[in-house]
């Protein structure tokens, strides 16, 4: 099974994200677009794994200790920029980022309690739009600028399982676990 955790977000903050990238497909000159569907702000990727159920125990732990915070829509941009231009194109997230990267450490702790390898990359909370996307500095600039600010109240996290399907991601929700302690 090829797992990961995240936060998923709301329908408004989908219907948000849809009109970008409606835009950034059509000012680009190619890519591998991300379907709305699967728009989530990832936590930790665990990748191939045989033990759902341990994962599924870290992200009880998590959860029992967490308070809800809110999020919000911030700028695209992109991450990987690689030969040709080519970059992952991405929306940062805003809002409560203390109690985002607090959550984002006890998952961690839990997670390699539970056997799991901590995620050694630098967290940048953020929601991919697209892969190997192709654009210059002024479509960029352009996307930039489009005003965002839809937020989400995150009250808790899920464990997907990613599976291609058709050749598409399809990610299923194993696990949707809440906060214990709702304000």
């Amino acid at each position: 099974m090829r797992l990961f955790i995240a936060i998923e977000i709301s329908n408004d903050m989908r219907g948000e994200l849809a009109g970008i990238l409606k835009t950034l497909k059509e000012r680009s000159c190619g890519g591998r677009f991300v379907p709305v569907e699967n728009f989530h702000i990832t936590l930790h990727f665990i990748g191939e794994s045989e033990s759902p159920n341990e994962a599924m125990e870290a992200v009880r732990e998590t959860c029992a200790e967490a308070r809800p915070f809110t999020l919000s829509l911030g700028r695209y941009g992109f991450f990987d920029k690689i030969a040709g231009g080519r970059r992952t194109g991405v929306i940062e997230i805003e809002g409560e980022l203390d109690a985002l990267n607090e959550l984002k450490d006890r998952l961690e702790t839990a997670l390699e309690a539970h056997g799991f390898q901590r995620d050694q990359k630098r967290f940048k909370p953020h929601i991919t739009l697209g892969r190997n996307v192709e654009h210059d500095e002024l479509v960029a600039d352009e996307l930039r600028s489009i005003p965002l600010g839809t937020s989400v109240r995150v009250e808790g996290i899920t464990l997907f399982e990613s599976t291609r399907v058709k050749g598409r991601m399809v990610y299923t929700p194993l696990m949707k676990e809440k906060f214990a302690e709702i304000e």
